[in-house]
């Protein structure tokens, strides 16, 4: 190392010129700083290497650098954000953040031996090092070099290459695909770049794996990434024709070969015999969507839950397991891991078709088949005919039986930007349906610019193929011929085949298997932004009997509960059995009702898991749910009946901390404990749960339950939520008042509500209100100031009521300071509101079900308790203690009186231990205990 002792680096961006320094450490492509005490010192050593590496650039030099600072005891390893690394090239040293990785080494008398170790493996790299998850992640997450230079390199080139109309339709599909798997999703390019790395990654991986070819040229190279190369070793379609294969095309292979060997170079130095764990899952999660991976990484299930799971099921006599939504794969290497362990004389021909998954998102499916692929091992090179891998992307809650039109009609079968009508029919053997697929594919292709072939010409050669092709569904053929040949003339084509030949597979698949299981998608109705998905799901929701019976709960209900019901009618064999990882809230959410009354269709519970004692799991309280196919028929027809009512369900509990969250069941094992237990379907009023206990009494509803009401929905709070801008005044009569947004609402604020507005409304417009914290047991702590496009108005009969005004209407009263206030909230709602938003006013959502305008002035006392908290906190709220109206907001129930005694009465209920501890079945829970209050108090 000392060869690289101070050496010069030219070229340093500093604020008035480009500079010159010496690095500590230069050697090979690691630059150290070394400093006395990085305790004092550390934000001197982080400016000096940011000024080194973009000194190195500057002169010629890619990113592939290893940043370390250093006092000889701590070794920090450090990178560059992931905001800045698509500037590197003009940013100057003070403007680089870098981040400290979590390969970052500490050195202390107990880890000496380790030390030697983490050198070799960062400094000099003499050894091939054991692929694991950590190590995997560590190479090619998105605090490596690898990723940072790759990124960089696909960004530079593919500005030029989105011109193209073919990469514009992979850009524009991927979005659709992925707007489905998140609800919602941003198309942002860096994602989709982000996305494409990660596929090279995999493509790269799978063949490291399969071949031990160190060295690869640049025609292994391209082999590798356009599939053919799999080929030879029996692996028929590891890569598909799909959203990311734009780098392969002749115009971007040259350009981006650096990107190719850093992955291909990195992956050489690693050793992947005897790979015992998902080394996949840790990339994965980290890139498959950087802005939100903390949110969807509290999803990802771990190996040894995967594990337990699948070991309740007997994988014997060549019995089909599927995971509908697959992700990285993680349920399918356990399978192949469980069929291993239970059928060893099995070859990895015989295991893979036992073995399905289905994912909706692009990435996963190809992250998935590598998954599989290691899982299989070498020994899948040996099969007699080649494999096909069955990972599927699709959406599983999509088939042709959920349009209405289809039972043996016609249905849309969209191509590019047009419709083509299709008969059902076609779609009743998989194998003639593919080849159809093939032949328009090939035929499309050839003679673009002339006139298509006729009808008449295309069955000849259709029958000449198929020679017992269905006359009568020959229209529907060729439109499929004409929609791939019109996709391709508008040079918008590269994909379609790919996308049609997977959309239309779970169809296909209509009580094929024995064991479904997996860990369906954790998001609630209400955050699906898609139309045309928010209609199949409300279509299966009732075909299902999902749908909550009160229509308030449906916008809370998981998709997680219509995928259970589809999945066990569906794809189940008659005596079939499921298992889903879930959240928690299927013990006791009122939008789960039905699924656990066993009034809705398609399945019966049999079994529950209840993981909320087990410690690292998920960010929220989890359970499994075991479940049996429950006569339905086809399109989930069958009714209920006695036999699937709920009363007792055999069950565990499940407790123990964990020493990771990522590890195998039999290291997970010795800190597990797993009590057996009963579940009662526990009912108080019209809400249910399951309980480890019985009900004790049968009581009738609360006369009080429906009395009191919830508050109205303030939201976007940043619209309504204020601090005063100035010094308190004497009174709020005819005054004008500075407002700002309150900055307590604001680390709760989720994009694109988290603005902050300055401005000022006239003091009528000035109101308070309190949320759950406000609410302590018998006091009212701090009530917040709101303003809102409301008047007070005192009617006739004598009585307040509120009156609602939008924004023109405030303007035409003359009231111009909340008109500028309330016109500015109501541009932002417009440009920001969601699709299922898009016909409401801001007013109206304010306004959502009257909770505003119906609110009573004139009662004078208020009984409130909080919706969220551990146990029901009340108080009673004096009108006259406030010189300010009092609006009573969502996060609150109230119940009016002017009754002072039966106030404080009902509050000293509400407060009391006993109706606190009858909720406790009810509630909804979080890493820290029950949470929701709302309506559960008996």
């Amino acid at each position: 190392m000392t060869l690289g002792a101070e050496a010069t680096v030219l070229n340093i961006p500093r604020k008035d010129r480009l500079h010159k320094g010496n690095a500590d450490t230069l050697f090979n492509n690691i630059i150290i700083e070394f400093e006395n005490d990085l305790r004092a010192s550390y934000g001197h050593a982080k400016e000096q290497l940011a000024g080194y590496l973009l000194g190195k650039m500057r002169s010629g030099s890619g990113f592939d650098f290893t940043l370390i600072a250093s006092d000889f005891i701590d070794w920090k390893i450090l990178v560059p954000d992931i905001s800045c690394i698509d500037r590197l090239e003009t940013m100057q040293e003070h403007e680089l953040l870098l981040n400290e990785t979590t390969f970052s080494f500490s050195l202390t008398e107990s880890n000496a031996e380790d030390f030697y170790y983490w050198l070799d493996r960062f400094l000099f790299r003499e050894s091939k090092q054991k692929a694991t998850l950590k190590t995997v992640e560590e190479a090619f997450g998105f605090q490596s070099a690898i990723f940072i230079e790759s990124f960089r390199e696909l960004n530079k080139w593919y500005n030029d290459a989105k011109k193209y109309g073919e990469i514009q339709v992979s850009h524009e599909q991927w979005h659709r695909f992925l707007s489905i798997a998140y609800g919602r999703f941003d198309r942002r390019e860096d994602t989709f770049l982000i996305h494409t790395y990660l596929s090279v990654f995999a493509k790269i991986l799978a063949y490291s794996i399969i071949s031990n070819d160190d060295y690869l040229d640049d025609e292994e190279m391209l082999n590798i990434l356009n599939g053919s190369i799999f080929h030879k070793y029996n692996i028929s379609n590891f890569v598909d024709n799909d959203f990311f294969h734009w780098v392969s095309h002749s115009r971007n292979f040259p350009k981006l070969k650096k990107v190719f060997r850093l992955v291909a170079q990195e992956l050489s130095s690693f050793d992947f015999r005897d790979v015992s764990e998902d080394v996949l899952k840790g990339v994965y999660q980290e890139l498959i969507d950087l802005d939100t991976r903390h949110q969807l990484g509290e999803y990802y299930t771990p190996e040894w839950l995967c594990e337990r799971i699948v070991s309740e099921f007997d994988t014997g006599n060549c019995k089909k397991m599927l995971d509908p939504s697959c992700g990285s794969g993680s349920f399918l290497r356990a399978a192949i891991r469980r069929i291993k362990q239970q059928n060893p004389e099995k070859t990895a021909e015989e295991i893979n078709k036992q073995i399905y998954g289905i994912d909706i998102h692009p990435l996963s499916v190809q992250i998935a088949k590598t998954t599989i692929l290691l899982a299989l091992g070498k020994d899948i090179t040996k099969a007699r005919h080649p494999i096909r891998l069955n990972v599927l992307l699709a959406n599983t809650l999509y088939s042709p039986i959920n349009e209405n039109t289809l039972f043996g009609e016609e249905f849309d079968m969209p191509i590019d930007k047009e419709k083509y009508k299709i008969n059902s029919l076609i779609l009743n053997n998989v194998n003639e349906f593919n080849h159809i697929l093939e032949i328009s594919d090939e035929l499309s292709a050839n003679g673009l610019k002339g006139n298509p072939i006729t009808m008449k010409e295309y069955m000849t050669i259709l029958r000449k193929q198929l020679p017992h092709i269905n006359d009568s569904l020959a229209e529907s053929y060729y439109n499929i011929y004409k929609g791939f040949k019109k996709a391709k003339e508008q040079k918008r084509d590269s994909i379609w085949k790919f996308i049609i030949s997977n959309q239309y597979k779970p169809y296909f698949l209509y009580e094929y298997f024995d064991f479904v299981v997996g860990n369906p998608p954790w998001f609630t109705y209400s955050s699906i932004n898609n139309k045309d998905y928010q209609d199949v799901l409300n279509t299966l929701a009732e075909r299902y009997n999902i749908k909550p019976t009160r229509q308030q709960n449906f916008p809370h209900l998981e998709i997680a509960a219509i995928f259970l019901a589809h999945c066990s009618s569906y794809f189940l064999k008659s005596g079939g059995r499921l298992a889903f990882v879930l959240p928690r809230s299927f013990f006791n959410g009122d939008q789960h009702d039905r699924t656990r009354s066993g009034d809705s269709k398609g399945f019966k519970i049999t079994e529950i898991w209840d993981m909320n004692k087990v410690h690292p799991l998920f960010n929220i309280p989890s359970c499994v749910f075991f479940a049996e196919k429950k006569n339905g028929g086809k399109n989930g027809n069958g009714n209920g009946n006695d036999n699937n009512k709920v009363s007792a369900i055999a069950g565990k509990q499940f407790s123990g901390r964990l020493p990771a969250h990522n590890c195998h069941y039999d290291i997970a094992e010795t800190h597990l404990t797993e009590t057996p237990v009963t579940w009662h379907l526990k009912t108080q009023g019209r809400t249910t749960a399951f309980s480890t206990t019985k009900n004790t009494t049968k009581t009738g509803v609360n006369p009080y339950k429906l009395l009191f009401k919830q508050g109205a929905t303030i939201v976007p709070r940043a619209f309504y939520f204020v601090d005063l801008n100035q010094e308190m005044p004497d009174d709020f009569v005819d005054r004008i008042i500075n407002i700002r947004t309150s900055a307590d609402i604001l680390p709760d604020a989720k994009a694109p509500w988290n603005m902050k507005l300055t401005g000022r409304v006239e003091s009528k417009f000035i109101f308070r209100t309190a949320i759950s914290k406000s609410i302590l047991p018998f006091h009212l702590y701090h009530p917040a100031w709101i303003t809102l496009p409301i008047t007070i108005e005192k009617e006739a009969d004598g009585l307040k009521r509120i009156r609602l005004f939008t924004a023109t209407q405030l303007m035409n009263e003359g009231e111009l300071k909340a008109w500028q206030w309330f016109a500015n909230a109501e541009t932002m709602w417009d440009h920001s509101k969601t699709d299922k938003s898009k016909n409401m006013l801001n007013t109206d959502r304010l306004n959502y079900q009257r909770g505003l305008t119906d609110q009573n002035l004139n009662m004078r006392y208020l009984v409130l308790y909080n919706a969220s908290a551990k146990d029901a906190n009340a108080l009673v709220f004096d009108r006259q203690t406030l010189d300010l109206e009092f609006i009573v907001e969502s996060k609150t129930y109230v119940f009016y009186t002017d009754d002072e005694s039966e106030a404080f009465y009902l509050s000293a209920v509400l407060n009391s231990s006993i109706p606190n501890e009858l909720i406790k079945d009810f509630q909804t829970r979080g890493l820290f205990g029950p949470r929701d209050i709302h309506k559960k108090n008996p």
